[in-house]
């Protein structure tokens, strides 16, 4: 977005890192509610506030792992999404990548109210897919979201980079990844 490194770092921690943020990403206010309560809390940055919302779509871009979604499908296994997301940025990603017609089932954020870790989002996978945890494996890039995770008996995926993630999700699948 041509900020410098300075600004990158004030602008994350004004939103990306604020409450409001986790907020958002619970369904309790939306993107316009977002930019006008930060914007009024830090004025001297309203502007630069509306910018990283009008432009920061830009930055959703697919991890590497998703290439593997059409083999597992093609296996038999079934796929969930358990996801932190507003429902404006989920909107747009869904409209944008048609890897999201692969999953059997999500769980959004925005929908249930509640954010990875918190236990109620597990909870609502769960219950709404009716997922053995002991028979699935949760993949995730955040520590603290597998930690929950194995407190509900999931075997678990620590994602740091896309061959750690094959190489582990091998012991798991019967399937050349």
């Amino acid at each position: 977005m041509g900020f410098s490194e300075e600004e990158v770092e004030l602008y994350s921690r004004i939103i990306f890192r604020s409450s409001l943020w986790l907020d958002l990403d619970r369904g309790l206010v939306n993107e316009e509610e977002a930019v006008a309560r930060l914007a009024a809390k830090h004025p001297k940055h309203a502007q630069g506030i509306e910018r990283v919302f009008a432009d920061w779509y830009a930055m959703f871009v697919p991890l590497e792992g998703v290439k593997l979604l059409p083999k597992l499908k093609e296996a038999g296994y079934r796929l969930y999404a358990l996801s932190n997301f507003h429902r404006d940025a989920f909107g747009h990603v869904r409209s944008k990548y048609h890897w999201f017609d692969l999953f059997d089932g999500m769980v959004i954020s925005y929908e249930v109210h509640a954010i990875k870790p918190e236990p109620e989002i597990y909870r609502a996978l769960i219950d709404r897919y009716g997922i053995d945890p002991k028979e699935s494996v949760f993949i995730d890039d955040v520590k603290k979201n597998i930690d929950r995770a194995l407190l509900f008996s999931f075997h678990t995926i620590h994602h740091t980079s896309f061959e750690e993630t094959v190489g582990e999700l091998r012991r798991f699948v019967m399937l050349e990844l």
